[in-house]
């Protein structure tokens, strides 16, 4: 009997990307509507659409990696036993369902094994995975001189880790963008006293109070603003006794 596991290290550090992309997203998604609704964002949608479709398919190769990746596995001698990192239900494999065991290599040299079965399915085995290199040895051994090497000719360059790091790599760069252009397009914030001084010689026509604690308008001087204050019923009652417009938003009417 040959048994091994993954260590816990080396799972977390499989599932963190995946982790970061879904944290990155929840971030630009509370960016995005946190933006104040006068606020043009149309020049927005395509880098959101792109960040949306370039982070799910970063999730969906992240699971069908850890769909391949062995986590745990015991071999008798005729029968395979594992759990891929994907999941916990353990999946039973019979030897003569294995066509080889390859190298599992990358570009910075050999990361374990490869077991293909005859199904068409490949799974991977790291290096980090007590008992990796026995249990290769012992299904090559088991199946064959013959199908040992030729397993051992086929050293394949697996693509999804070049893939999975351009995706990163992208999601990345669209993220600063889009972050970049949300800050950018935010108007510039002024003081209370400002904006009573704007208010008294008045050149504000229009507000809309968010939450009761923002207040966004266009001077008639100095264009669109933003003030941080308190707004009770006073202070609305002032707005609209100056002939000021007065519109009302929460952060819930932000989402579509």
């Amino acid at each position: 009997m040959i048994a091994g596991a993954m260590p816990k290290w080396q799972q977390y550090s499989h599932r963190s990307p995946v982790v970061m992309v879904i944290l990155l997203g929840a971030l630009m998604w509370w960016g995005v509507h946190s933006a104040p609704s006068q606020q043009a964002q149309g020049d927005n949608v395509w880098v959101i659409a792109w960040m949306i479709v370039l982070g799910l398919g970063f999730i969906g190769s992240g699971f069908w990696f850890w769909k391949r990746l062995i986590k745990e596995f015991d071999y008798d001698g005729r029968t395979l036993m594992f759990k891929t990192l994907a999941s916990s239900v353990t999946e039973f494999r019979d030897l003569s369902a294995i066509e080889g065991v390859g190298e599992w290599t990358g570009r910075g040299g050999p990361l374990g094994f490869s077991i293909k079965f005859r199904d068409g399915v490949k799974l991977y085995l790291q290096n980090g995975v007590s008992n990796a290199a026995a249990l290769a040895e012992r299904l090559r051994h088991d199946l064959g001189s013959s199908a040992s090497e030729k397993s051992a000719m086929e050293r394949r360059h697996p693509v999804h880790l070049a893939l999975i790091l351009s995706i990163a790599i992208c999601a990345g760069l669209l993220a600063s963008l889009a972050t970049s252009k949300l800050l950018h397009r935010f108007p510039p914030e002024i003081s209370p006293a400002e904006f009573l001084s704007e208010l008294n010689e008045q050149h504000v026509v229009r507000v809309v109070i968010e939450d009761r604690r923002i207040i966004a308008g266009t001077s008639s001087t100095r264009g669109a603003f933003r003030v941080r204050m308190p707004v009770d019923d006073a202070m609305e009652n002032e707005l609209r006794s100056r002939g000021v417009v007065v519109d009302f938003e929460t952060s819930s009417d932000l989402i579509p």
